[in-house]
């Protein structure tokens, strides 16, 4: 459910729910494995904050990383975006929600994980918006 802010303007109210059809449509192609269309959310030099070890620089680091992780046949990915806000000049935005994979671990178990995420997403010269940093 979008929440907007007092005193918003039409043009951030318009960029906000632009902002949520994009997570959602960026979640629909991770879901299902569309790779070209999944890459095409991110900036060329996105961060991926994978954890306090790992961050994933850069979309040809990206491009590895997410083709990797589905050489797992368990793999799987999704996420439920909940709310998305943006600046005042509708340049930047997040969105928030929660993500849940499932994968084969070392042991060979199948684990699923569940948690909460937050993008970071800047509106470019085209009009598109694009993930700048993601956790």
């Amino acid at each position: 459910m979008t929440q907007f802010v007092k005193g918003q303007s039409a043009n951030t109210k318009i960029e906000q729910e632009e902002l949520l059809k994009v997570d959602k449509a960026w979640s629909h192609a991770a879901k299902t494995n569309n790779m070209e269309t999944l890459w095409s959310f991110w900036e060329e030099e996105a961060i991926i904050l994978m954890s306090a070890e790992s961050t994933i620089k850069g979309i040809d680091q990206i491009k590895k990383f997410t083709t990797q992780a589905r050489t797992d046949p368990n793999f799987e990915i999704s996420w439920e975006v909940q709310g998305a806000e943006v600046s005042e000049n509708a340049d930047m935005g997040y969105t928030y929600g929660i993500g849940k994979v499932q994968r084969t671990n070392e042991g060979g178990e199948l684990i699923t994980i569940t948690k909460p995420y937050l993008t970071v997403w800047k509106k470019q010269t085209d009009g598109t918006w694009k993930c700048k940093i993601e956790n």
